[in-house]
């Protein structure tokens, strides 16, 4: 009875204690804020557009049954593949 009482008490202290560090913490730092939310969209859409850049390398696969490579490609294309 003794020793729950005292992890009781410790786990007390401990939620006591990260209470206290998340008072001190930054929001900007957190995942959830609908800033971050947005500026993540809005990265991840422009990723899969190459940032507006044209795509300069590729993973090529020679024939239908080979693996694909990484190459370089002779005519770099946009994202849309034109």
């Amino acid at each position: 009875d003794g020793e729950r009482n005292r992890l009781l008490d410790e786990m007390r202290r401990h939620t006591e204690a990260l209470a206290k560090q998340r008072k001190h913490e930054d929001p900007r730092l957190s995942f959830s804020t609908p800033e971050y939310k947005d500026f993540s969209r809005k990265f991840t859409e422009n990723f899969k557009k190459n940032f507006g850049k044209p795509i300069e390398w590729a993973m090529v696969k020679r024939y239908p049954w080979s693996t694909p490579t990484l190459q370089h490609l002779e005519h770099p294309v946009d994202a849309a593949g034109e």
